[in-house]
């Protein structure tokens, strides 16, 4: 019987010195804080007169899904142009769809900006 008793209370003791280690989180400091952009295309291949589209979320350090806003631009408006897609409505709100249309033939970029990041996507119209 006082075998048990010295388990018991080695497995309390263990428990207790857990439960003390975690105290705080280390990556608390990353909640809810912008850190990337996730975008679903590095780059959009187009023929010319063809729209696609590319969808954009804001990332914490624990990459989840914020509610920030996430806008576009194109660099060469005669390349290729970028509006926000009004059909799109995800739930939760936390991330955009543009829709890209392919002007001319050429190369050029989609910049997304959303949390004080920037990124962007290739786009090739051919």
């Amino acid at each position: 019987m006082h075998s048990r008793f010295s388990g018991l209370i080695g497995v309390l003791v263990g428990l207790g010195a857990m439960t003390a280690a975690c105290k705080s989180d280390p990556l608390s400091d990353h909640d809810g804080t912008p850190a990337a952009i996730a975008l679903d295309f590095t780059e959009l291949d187009l023929a010319v007169g063809a729209t696609g589209s590319v969808t954009a979320s804001v990332l914490d350090g624990r990459s989840l899904a914020l509610a920030e806003p996430v806008s576009f631009s194109t660099r060469a408006a005669g390349t290729a142009t970028v509006a926000l897609d009004p059909t799109y409505a995800p739930v939760p709100a936390t991330s955009s769809r543009a829709v890209v249309s392919a002007v001319a033939p050429g190369t050029t970029f989609i910049i997304v900006t959303g949390g004080g990041i920037t990124d962007s996507v290739k786009v090739v119209v051919s």
